[in-house]
């Protein structure tokens, strides 16, 4: 009994420092996404768009962390290679009957806003962005995929579009392996943001249940940003 009970508080204070660690970094990047939105030339939508999904997520054993974010600091892309398809603009809009009409609404008239401002510009990767995280808070995990991919061929230096990525495919397609590639791909593109470790430890811990894994993730973590203390503590409660 005494082992079962250490076992859950070390789960719990897990939960504790990671879920306020990524929390905060999905409160900046959302108050970092409405300022920069506002000043972008560029952008046809207004800017009461950029915000948290709209339908509850389950998560990887933290209910409590809000993913569904990106980063709107460039509207620039990279442009993609030719012969590169751009994802349909038609996709069917189905609005979960479990959704209030308030709020079906707000989502229909979100995601017909945003598809209007890529018909006059399809290589805007902030705007397909946009669109992903509509279309995940709609529960289109399929659309959300295909729009956070096309955003990420736009801007392929993106980590948040990367890490978005991993986010779908872990928590709603589960595709494990390609789960991976993206977290690390966000990790590989932005080493010294630590909440991108915490993600792909969740992912490990949760998803996997691939503890070496999880201390490997951290340790990786440590010499990117070395005397992180929240990484020397989940160390020691793995």
């Amino acid at each position: 009994m005494w082992g079962y009970t250490t076992g859950v508080m070390k789960a719990q204070r897990i939960a504790l420092v990671v879920g306020g660690l990524i929390l905060a970094g999905a409160v900046f990047w959302t108050v970092r996404t409405g300022s920069l939105w506002k000043n972008s030339s560029q952008s046809t939508v207004p800017a009461s768009i950029v915000s948290t999904p709209i339908s509850g997520e389950a998560k990887l054993n933290s209910p409590e962390l809000k993913y569904g974010y990106v980063q709107a600091s460039s509207t620039a892309s990279a442009g993609v290679k030719p012969g590169v398809s751009v994802p349909s603009l038609n996709r069917p809009l189905v609005i979960p009957k479990s959704f209030s009409p308030e709020i079906a609404l707000s989502a229909k008239k979100n995601i017909e806003t945003l598809i209007d401002a890529l018909k006059k510009n399809s290589e805007n990767a902030t705007l397909w962005g946009e669109l992903g995280m509509e279309r995940k808070g709609i529960e289109d995990y399929e659309g959300a995929k295909e729009a956070y991919a096309y955003a990420l061929k736009l801007q392929p230096n993106n980590a948040i579009f990367a890490d978005n990525l991993g986010v779908i495919y872990g928590d709603y397609l589960k595709d494990y392996p390609k789960a991976e590639h993206y977290f690390l791909l966000a990790i590989k593109l932005d080493p010294k943001t630590e909440y991108r470790y915490l993600r792909a430890l969740e992912f490990y811990q949760y998803a996997l249940k691939d503890i070496p894994k999880a201390k490997a993730i951290l340790k990786q973590g440590l010499v990117a940003i070395p005397g992180d203390v929240s990484f020397t503590t989940l160390l020691e409660t793995l």
